[in-house]
């Protein structure tokens, strides 16, 4: 399955919030608006989005400077920046984060073809972005202790016990989160030594609550 871009959108017009997710959910985009800055701080900090899209004015907030925060936070997710104003400055600042500038108003199918134009730029740079995991860690996978050492939005690669057969799909639980991941098995082999089997394990259900925590994890695992 195909996993749907996930956007963050924030406005504090809220007919314009509105509009724009309801723009967005028409291209076939998840959607999440947020009606204030720290609204978006707080679905930041805990979901993965692949764009964030956000005005400059924001009642005594400036969305510039989330998209400063995120830029550093989030590397990996495409920023919007929206105005109704000329403001030639801000342009040059937003650039700095490898921010999209979109005049408001704008025609809602100009709108879409920015955005997918942001996302396709995404996905050229990186569509499941591997992060190694040094020392691996903890996990039970097909009811036995194994350690997960590289990982990805998409998947995961385990250290598993020697075993003669990988299952086609298995159950991984991630301890202490209570998280169950149920994978699909891509690739199997041996690790050099012969005393492990090395397994590549893809998530099936990109729509799936465990699959949007799994990437939430991801987000937060350093490289």
């Amino acid at each position: 399955m195909k996993l749907p871009y996930r956007i963050l959108v924030l406005d504090d017009d809220a007919n314009a919030l509105s509009g724009m997710v309801e723009i967005l959910r028409d291209a076939q985009y998840t959607v999440t608006g947020a009606a204030t800055y720290d609204a978006a701080k707080g679905l930041l900090a805990i979901e993965s989005y692949d764009l964030l899209i956000t005005d400059v004015r924001l009642r005594g907030y400036n969305g510039l400077n989330l998209a400063r925060q995120s830029s550093s936070d989030h590397p990996d997710m495409g920023i919007v920046i929206i105005t109704g104003y000329d403001e030639p400055m801000m342009e040059i600042e937003a650039a700095r984060y490898h921010a999209e500038f979109i005049h408001k108003p704008f025609h809602p199918d100009v709108f879409v073809k920015r955005v997918a134009q942001c996302l396709e730029g995404l996905r050229r740079q990186r569509r499941w972005t591997r992060k190694r995991i040094d020392g691996g860690f903890r996990v039970v996978a097909n009811g036995q202790p194994a350690a997960v050492v590289d990982v990805s939005y998409g998947g995961l690669q385990l250290e598993m016990p020697k075993a003669d057969d990988v299952p086609a799909s298995f159950e991984v639980e991630v301890s202490g989160i209570g998280l169950q991941l149920r994978v699909d098995t891509v690739w199997a082999r041996l690790s050099r030594a012969g005393d492990k089997t090395i397994c590549g394990a893809a998530l099936p259900n990109d729509a799936s609550q465990a699959s949007r925590t799994w990437r939430a994890i991801v987000d937060r695992l350093s490289a």
